[in-house]
């Protein structure tokens, strides 16, 4: 079962009802008792917005968000990730996965992936496990990291691919499905 990082307190503020003492490790368990949307309500909302076959499910935590982020095949050939909020079941955020030499990203891009990787790194020192090219909804490049890091958790790192600079780092709870690492 893959544990979460150690919270003293409450797990981020709203999420946890049930708080969480210093030196306990989050898991699994706990999870179920966060005021979650079912799977089904936020799959439904993807599979709607994004017609096409879930590959895969990933919940994390975005800020103070848990968001359910599904990976879809879409009839177009592309993959999509959907992130929906899963407090409020509402589609909060799509990408387009592209190769490293798409066009567009590669005319976008400013900042190497390489450079890119070592900013993550900087952040969050450790493993990278899985890379990823996307273009968002308002035509931004961003490459994404999975990073197994040093203290536990993985963590999903969003760069911006023509300033640098770190878009999002999110924590990530479970990821059920296949994902090339």
């Amino acid at each position: 079962m893959k544990r979460l990082p150690m919270f003293t307190g409450t797990l981020l503020g709203t999420l946890a009802a049930t708080p969480v003492l210093a030196g306990d490790t989050l898991d699994l368990d706990d999870v179920a008792r966060w005021k979650l949307v079912s799977v089904e309500t936020c799959l439904d909302q993807a599979i709607d917005t994004i017609p096409g076959e879930p590959r895969k499910l990933e919940l994390k935590i975005e800020g103070d968000d848990p968001t359910y982020e599904f990976d879809i095949e879409a009839k177009d050939g592309y993959t999509y990730n959907v992130e929906c909020n899963a407090e409020e079941g509402l589609i909060t955020e799509i990408e387009r996965e592209v190769k490293a030499d798409d066009p567009l990203f590669k005319s976008l891009a400013k900042v190497s992936q390489e450079e890119a990787r070592k900013f993550a790194l900087a952040v969050h020192p450790g493993k990278v496990v899985a890379e990823e090219f996307e273009i968002g909804q308002d035509g931004a490049a961003t490459y994404e990291f999975d990073i197994q890091t040093v203290m536990g958790p993985e963590i999903k790192i969003d760069v911006d691919a023509e300033t640098g600079k770190i878009e999002e780092a999110n924590v990530e709870v479970y990821e059920i499905g296949n994902e090339p690492e």
